[in-house]
């Protein structure tokens, strides 16, 4: 772009009064015709502005208190589902290997609880707030504590990493739109928290991304080992779930991404880890005393 009059002779500068008028009405013409264009565009940033800080509020931030209140509805939800297995020895040495595991990265502000699910389906369930559940059909497929120990840290990754949370709160600014869920959620209501365990339920028993997943299984290898615990532990329980027939995992299936590459990205986590740290403990005979003693 020429700046005005650069290029042209003073012939062309020296033109008639008519042709100046024309040129200065051209001018004064632009001139109302830039300042609305300007209008236009201060007023679309504004939007842009109210949008963002529209889209900021309805990230619906939930409390730690209202984290457990609904991990304790959904908790409720998947133990009416499956009920618990009475048998305090096996819940009790659960727990004992949960606890080690969570004490490696553990949240101060929420307490973890752990159980078994009197079910032969093959799984383990993260609700928000510390609730950590694993099925006694997956635990029948264990043979050493080292993949109990993996299995609960993935777990544990979930919980420490609010998945379910994440995913409750990206399913209400989906449902209600942007401006409803900055101006209208009420996150402190009854009806909002009975919704928040509806939809982490579903959540639960579809399925969380295959990301989230990924990164629970790499969370839980570091975990795992840094408790003193075999890493391949998680390595050997998946590799059971691709040789298990399909109607034990089918659950597990449905909500977990596709055992080959959970393995290829468990091996990459093993192989990232310093190699002191590879050496952790199987523990498979005390497993087996108290897991196959106690009926599990």
């Amino acid at each position: 772009m020429t700046l005005p009059g650069s290029g042209r002779s003073r012939c062309a500068l020296g033109r008639s009064a008519l042709a100046a008028f024309f040129a200065a009405g051209l001018v004064l013409t632009a001139v109302p015709a830039r300042a609305q264009i300007l209008d236009r565009i201060l007023n679309q940033a504004e939007k842009v502005k109210e949008t963002a800080e529209k889209v900021g509020a309805a990230v619906i931030p939930v409390s730690t208190e209202q984290e457990i209140e609904i991990g304790r509805g959904i908790a409720a939800t998947v133990a009416g589902h499956y009920s618990l297995v009475r048998d305090s020895l096996l819940t009790e040495y659960v727990s004992l290997v949960g606890l080690t595991v969570a004490a490696i990265d553990p949240r101060s502000d929420i307490a973890y609880r752990f159980a078994v699910l009197d079910t032969d389906e093959v799984n383990a369930f993260a609700a928000p707030g510390g609730y950590i559940f694993v099925t006694r059909g997956a635990l029948s497929l264990m043979e050493d504590e080292a993949m109990l120990a993996g299995v609960l840290a993935h777990e544990l990754g979930h919980v420490n990493k609010r998945d379910v949370i994440e995913e409750i709160q990206s399913k209400a600014r989906t449902d209600l739109g942007i401006e409803e869920a900055a101006e209208r959620v009420d996150i402190a209501g009854e009806a909002y928290l009975q919704k928040a365990v509806e939809t982490g339920s579903s959540v639960l028993f579809m399925g969380l991304s295959r990301g989230d997943e990924l990164d629970a299984d790499r969370y839980g290898v570091e975990t795992a080992a840094a408790a003193g615990y075999d890493p391949a532990g998680l390595r050997r329980f998946v590799a059971v779930l691709e040789r298990a027939p399909t109607a034990d995992v089918s659950l597990l299936e449905k909500t977990h991404p596709d055992p080959g590459d959970r393995l290829e990205a468990i091996d990459r986590a093993i192989g990232s880890l310093p190699a002191d740290d590879r050496a952790g403990v199987a523990a498979a005979e005390r497993f087996r005393a108290r897991v196959v003693a106690v009926g599990g």
